[in-house]
């Protein structure tokens, strides 16, 4: 892509949009707070949550790969979604050096609860809109998202092992 003002014009009109979304999802989250009771999921809780809800136990090491985190900072993540109950943490039988993380019911439910609230955030937010609407802009975040994780991470691969593929 060239660099001509009005190109360059659109990129600060992108980059100030995204810094509002960012905000516009702060602010909710602060003023409206989230469904499911307890403790605030910030995104990263929210995301590891929902990487569980299929089922498969990850460990520590697996956590602090898939969101590139430290192994310590992946623990006292885990510590806090354990000591609210949406975590549990068992050793593994033989190997018990290794924890195996899995999510709860509460945990479940948080997540559906969370999910669910979002959900009806953003159908009230794009009442006006149309299908067609709708499904350009999913695919535009999508792209977005996609292009994010290779540009901002320097790593070709970084989307396919972390990003939940459409």
């Amino acid at each position: 892509m060239g660099t001509s003002p009005s190109v360059d014009s659109e990129l600060a009109r992108i980059q100030e949009s995204i810094a509002w979304l960012i905000r516009l999802g702060e602010f909710h989250r602060f003023h409206r707070g989230e469904a499911g009771g307890g403790p605030m999921l910030d995104r990263t809780a929210f995301l590891l949550l929902s990487r569980l809800t299929d089922g498969t136990p990850l460990t520590m090491g697996e956590i602090a790969e898939q969101f590139d985190i430290t192994p310590s900072t992946a623990t006292r993540r885990v510590a806090l979604l354990a000591d609210a109950g949406l975590v549990r943490r068992d050793r593994h039988p033989d190997e018990h050096r290794t924890v195996h993380i899995t999510i709860t019911d509460a945990g479940r439910t948080r997540v559906e609860a969370v999910r669910r609230a979002r959900v009806e955030t953003l159908r009230q937010t794009f009442r006006d809109w149309s299908p067609q609407e709708l499904s350009n802009l999913a695919s535009t975040i999508d792209r977005l998202t996609q292009t994010l994780a290779v540009e901002l991470t320097h790593d070709d691969d970084f989307a396919e092992r972390h990003l939940r593929q459409s």
